[in-house]
């Protein structure tokens, strides 16, 4: 079995925010959104079938990044984890949003929508992180971890 490395929690915070915040979301998304846009008229109910498609794709990129940090990092502290994590993902995707109101690239009624959104991917990452990332027992380095359920 391979040694679980010690690493920074904002290095393991963005590993996880990377993965299961922005690349599992954009994969669901790009091909679940191409699949159901050629079925569904934009409007309404494509909005919230990719919004559902956001929240799918959290929660999956959760599990997965929650099992590549529980076999490859020492997580002494999966709290700290989880709330950079979300820090990330607010400020990241706050920046986003505040660009999109400069430009008024939308209607006062899709940035609400939008941001209903993000707050619920939001919600999903910090909640489901909480669930799935495991602690570690605090061990000296150099000596191997023991993952505690």
């Amino acid at each position: 079995m391979k040694e679980k490395k010690h690493s920074a929690n904002w290095n393991i915070a963005a590993t996880h925010y990377l993965t299961a915040g922005f690349a599992f979301p954009w994969i669901v998304n790009f091909v679940g959104g191409i699949i159901v846009a050629i079925f569904i008229p934009r409007g309404f109910l494509l909005f919230f079938i990719l919004a559902l498609l956001s929240l799918l794709g959290v929660w999956l990129g959760v599990k997965y990044s929650a099992n590549y940090l529980r076999k490859t990092y020492i997580v002494p502290d999966k709290n700290k984890i989880v709330k950079l994590s979300t820090i990330y993902y607010v400020v990241i995707i706050g920046a986003f949003f505040i660009g999109e109101i400069a430009l008024q690239k939308f209607s006062s009624l899709d940035l609400v929508l939008e941001f209903i959104r993000l707050a619920a991917i939001g919600a999903v990452l910090y909640y489901a992180s909480q669930k799935y990332i495991t602690q570690d027992a605090i061990v000296p380095t150099g000596q191997p971890a023991q993952v505690t359920q």
